[in-house]
């Protein structure tokens, strides 16, 4: 695939790109979407590292102070609803301008869903549907990325037989009607959850939807933790999943490495875009799948059977906030496909939408992506927005 690959270095390179996001903008957005994202939920408690304030810098440190003892300063930034599924969600929402209906699953509190998740979802979404309780993770965010300390026990209980308990098998059905997308983030964490992914995608093939038109979005989350052999599952799953729907497998860079190793291939610590945008390419000839995207913090890539394609991101030196930023660009993916944008403008969406995030801690709207956008071309965007 290296021959087809097509790799931008800056946003004037992309002018008929953002042209064709801005007309498919002015032509306006379509009405009557409505979908599924999921499926976790955790409360985040965020903690910002003052000094050391990168993770270049803390790593060795901690190192040194092995078998002794240490201490770092830091800000606690409080607590607030976390875990990819309601990130991304609330990301696809804010896209849309709220129009569009999204039935939120995911572990938001047992009996009852949590004040924190009622607060931050329930205007956004057409409906919640809690399975759990909710996982909880210290996020230690540092200038150069972040730290997840995560107590994942609740995230077993997310599995389809425990979705059927709380929904029933006639309401599972009446959304898969009307079922036009679906979010599916955070395989890594969720031992079980590919029983849903599996039960969604079957159950839209019995309905009918088996024409590859429903986008699919999924996104691993950090799976190192996960046996070879779930991986390998896993990758069955995808296929499976994709002679019924359009999908879409997303990775930061460092989860493209790991799924590379499990097919043979050795692209750890390759940065540069023409080796991320065969990394792309790579993925994309192993696995069964409709599209492969690659996230890492300065730009994005995407493999289909176009080929590649990797273009550079509005980077941010100095984030206002770093968790939610790859779910952020997730949503922006999402939503270009259920746009019909091209492979590119999928991936600059996707980044514009991040870039947006990571300066204000907002999700942002078309119209604001696109205002990122101008000033990212004339030289003008700042650090905050």
């Amino acid at each position: 695939m290296g021959s087809k690959n097509k790799v931008f270095t800056s946003i004037q390179e992309l002018d008929e790109v953002i042209e064709e996001i801005r007309l498919v903008r002015e032509s306006g957005l379509p009405e009557g979407l409505s979908g599924i994202c999921g499926f976790d939920g955790f409360i985040d408690t965020f903690i910002e590292l003052e000094n050391p304030d990168s993770m270049e810098s803390f790593g060795p440190k901690v190192a040194d102070a092995a078998g002794i003892a240490t201490s770092f300063t830091a800000r606690h930034q409080g607590d607030r609803f976390g875990g990819n599924g309601p990130l991304f969600a609330s990301a696809l929402h804010s896209f849309f301008s709220s129009g569009i209906d999204i039935t939120y699953i995911g572990a938001m509190g047992d009996g009852e869903i949590l004040p924190v998740f009622r607060e931050a979802l329930e205007d956004k979404m057409k409906k919640l549907v809690s399975l759990a309780e909710p996982a909880h993770s210290d996020c230690l965010e540092f200038c150069d990325g972040k730290v997840m300390l995560s107590d994942l026990r609740t995230c077993a209980d997310i599995h389809w037989d425990r979705l059927i308990e709380r929904m029933g098998q006639q309401a599972i059905e009446a959304e898969l009607k009307e079922c036009s997308f679906v979010g599916a983030v955070n395989w890594g964490k969720l031992v079980n959850v590919g029983t849903i992914w599996k039960g969604i995608s079957d159950g839209l093939e019995s309905l009918g939807k088996q024409d590859r038109k429903v986008p699919f979005f999924m996104d691993l989350a950090e799976f190192e933790q996960r046996p070879l052999e779930d991986q390998k599952d896993l990758v069955e799953l995808v296929g499976g999943i994709t002679k019924v729907c359009d999908t879409i497998l997303s990775f930061n860079l460092k989860e493209a490495w790991q799924m590379a190793e499990v097919f043979g291939g050795d692209y750890k610590g390759e940065k540069s875009p023409e080796k991320i945008a065969e990394l792309a390419g790579y993925l994309y000839e192993q696995i069964d799948v409709g599209r492969i995207v690659i996230h890492p913090n300065d730009g994005a890539a995407c493999a289909s059977e176009k080929g590649a394609v990797y273009v550079p991101g509005p980077f941010c030196q100095k984030p206002l906030i770093s968790t939610g930023a790859g779910d952020t660009f997730g949503g922006g993916v999402t939503a270009a496909r259920l746009l019909g944008l091209s492979d590119t403008a999928l991936v600059v969406t996707g980044a514009c939408a991040s870039g947006y995030y990571v300066r204000t801690g907002k999700f942002p709207s078309l119209d604001q992506i696109l205002d990122l956008a101008a000033q990212w071309k004339d030289g003008s965007l700042p650090e905050r927005l």
